[in-house]
């Protein structure tokens, strides 16, 4: 395999290597030089633990804030049509045994898990291109860099903080939190199943995230945009493709 083309050295490092302040800026106003800056240390703790536990605190509010009885309600509704009603009924009986901090605990980590486990698999998959196209890059650049482009997705958990903080009854549906969601700004479909569903979990900043995805895979590697785009898009069509097969 090729030798990576980033020197890590520890001189390189101490003298080069930029704070992480810097590329979190530069993401968002710079992102040619917040990629090219990452050629040096690629860190992946900031930027993973940011989006890891504004998330977690998100759900923690979340719980800390909504009905609890009209949750346990929602949550046994949207399974009305796939379950019998003495399943209902358990379902129903087993939230009730949980309190809602206690669902908020556990869906904080839940969540965590799932986004750590989704950056895995997407720095994973530019692994395996990697082995394909002899470019040299490992497992940890590629985690970083999925990490680092994924910070727009911020501006969604922010904004869902927003809607957390400002309810007024606490009746707030997770599929329908996210005020920046494809479904919530265009199409207001029942996001509870079907196309809606797919909708409501996705956010115009993804196509962000996309952009800076192609902009970095490009900057590392020397391709050009248009196999930089194709490379980068594979997995999101892969995704949404085994998505709409099961509507």
């Amino acid at each position: 395999m090729t030798k990576s083309p980033y020197d890590v050295s520890e001189e390189n490092l101490a003298s080069e290597s930029p704070k992480s302040l810097t590329i979190f800026t530069n993401i968002f106003a710079a992102p040619q030089k917040a990629y090219e800056d990452l050629k040096y240390a690629y860190p992946v703790a900031f930027p993973l633990l940011t989006i890891v536990l504004l998330n977690m605190a998100l759900i923690i509010a979340l719980y800390a804030t909504i009905d609890y009885e009209w949750f346990v309600d929602h949550m046994v509704e949207m399974q009305a049509g796939d379950v019998t009603k003495a399943e209902q009924d358990q379902m129903r009986q087993g939230m009730e045994m949980m309190s809602p901090s206690m669902m908020g605990g556990f869906g904080a980590v839940m969540a965590g898990l799932g986004i750590a486990a989704i950056y895995c698999i997407q720095a994973l998959y530019f692994v395996i291109v990697s082995g394909i196209t002899n470019d040299g890059f490992q497992f940890k650049q590629w985690l970083s860099f999925v990490s680092w482009s994924s910070l727009p997705s911020l501006l969604g958990t922010l904004a869902s903080a927003v809607v957390v903080f400002t309810s007024t009854d606490g009746q707030l549906s997770p599929e329908s939190l996210n005020p920046l969601s494809l479904n919530e700004l265009f199409f207001g479909m029942n996001a509870i199943e079907g196309m809606g569903n797919i909708l409501a979990t996705t956010d115009i900043t993804m196509f962000w995230s996309i952009a800076l995805l192609t902009i970095g895979y490009s900057k590392w590697t020397g391709k050009d945009t248009i196999k930089s785009f194709m490379i980068v898009i594979l997995p999101f069509v892969l995704y949404y493709g085994i998505r709409l097969l099961f509507i």
